[in-house]
């Protein structure tokens, strides 16, 4: 073979060589490179039943071609019948520090729900109080009004479903929407008038992403520490709906002549958003859970969960500890909750009650505001080079 020829071939199969790397990302390589693999959820919590799923979380760091390299990489599910994910050790450590209550179970997972452990999680457990904050008092109630959103929206499609599909001719509007973007970017502006300039960007793409379902772990991150309990309270005062918003806004965003076109948008825009929510709803329900559902007028597990964030969190704020396995605290009781023992009524004067007890800890708590950032960092720096370092 001729040295052009080899030379050739040598560039040939470099090239190969990079884009099966760029595809390398499988059960293998993930297995091979995860740091911590643990079961969560029910199984962790302590109030699985005979129905119960096994889920399973996990932590890995990448190989140098992830890290030196162009690929990119956040988390893996793509295994045949399990529910399991694995999430890139930067994502994971940012979640954590976001104090996302999921995430944070992973610090505080039980030994018996341990699958796989190494000494480079084991740094991140054995420094678990850089990552905890006041913010917890936000982002776990943040989850559990999601839950109660979910539970109301739900509830209300069983006592009081949409009968037909909306058309924007019912409500008097033309085929098509004489405003350029959307309504919701006019809403957004409410809440970057208090979100530092340089977030400004990043929280609009994530809104984009997550409205609704997030909104409050958003604020948190992203609102100035002093800001976030007046952004809470926005929230929670309902300003949320695109309707009350659009109203609040007037005429300093749009003209006078378009505010009652504006008033049926989002009348429009609400009233389709619920049907399609509503028939996703019908589509995904699970049998047993629909069971309950009808049985007891509401979503009962969403009843749990929300139970179950709303006490870690002020267990939290009262102790400084998170306690995940309730095997020993209130497993019990979150069980009977799933099986209906609490009323509607019940859970909503739960939840407001408990969220003025978080307001009133957080004055008194004496956890720092803000997680650690620059300790976790460093830590997160010395963790990784210790693994690449080490990497075969």
């Amino acid at each position: 073979m001729s040295k052009e020829k080899k030379k050739f071939v040598g560039v040939v199969t470099n090239v190969v060589i990079n884009v099966v790397k760029i595809f390398k990302m499988n059960i293998e390589y993930v297995s091979q490179h995860s740091i911590f693999e643990c079961i969560v959820g029910s199984q962790a919590y302590g109030t699985f039943n005979e129905f119960s799923d096994t889920d399973y979380a996990g932590v890995m760091i990448t190989g140098k071609e992830y890290f030196y390299g162009m690929n990119n990489f956040e988390q893996f599910r793509e295994y045949p019948n399990i529910d399991k994910v694995v999430y890139e050790f930067r994502k994971a450590i940012n979640l954590i520090a976001d104090c996302n209550p999921n995430m944070l179970d992973l610090l505080f997972i039980p030994e018996r729900c341990i699958v796989k452990t190494t000494k480079y999680w084991d740094k991140i457990r054995e420094n678990q109080s850089l990552f905890l904050s006041k913010r917890i008092r936000y982002t776990f109630s943040g989850y559990a009004f999601t839950q109660f959103q979910r539970i109301k929206t739900h509830r209300k499609f069983l006592l009081d479903p949409p009968i037909t599909k909306p058309e924007r001719k019912f409500f008097g509007l033309p085929d098509s929407p004489i405003f350029p973007t959307s309504q919701i970017k006019a809403i957004c502006q409410l809440a970057l008038d208090i979100i530092e300039p340089d977030n400004k960007e990043f929280f609009v793409k994530e809104l984009d992403k997550l409205y609704g379902d997030y909104i409050i772990p958003l604020f948190n991150k992203y609102i100035i520490p002093e800001e976030r309990i007046l952004a809470v309270d926005w929230l929670s005062q309902n300003l949320k709906s695109q309707s009350h918003s659009i109203l609040t806004l007037g005429t300093q965003y749009i003209k006078d002549e378009y505010i009652d076109i504006a008033k049926k948008e989002l009348q429009y825009y609400n009233a389709h958003q619920e049907w399609k929510q509503y028939q996703d709803w019908k589509k995904a329900r699970n049998p047993k859970r629909a069971d309950l559902e009808a049985k007891f007028g509401y979503d009962t597990k969403h009843a749990m969960h929300l139970v179950r964030l709303m006490r870690m969190g002020k267990e939290f704020l009262e102790t400084n500890s998170l306690f995940v396995d309730r095997t020993n605290i209130d497993a019990q009781e979150l069980i009977e909750i799933r099986n209906g023992s609490w009323s509607f009524d019940q859970i909503e004067q739960y939840i407001k009650t408990v969220d003025n007890q978080l307001t009133e800890l957080y004055k008194t708590s004496t956890q720092q505001h803000s997680p650690n950032r620059e300790s976790i960092s460093n830590l997160c720096i010395s963790i990784v080079d210790d693994y690449l370092s080490n990497e075969i």
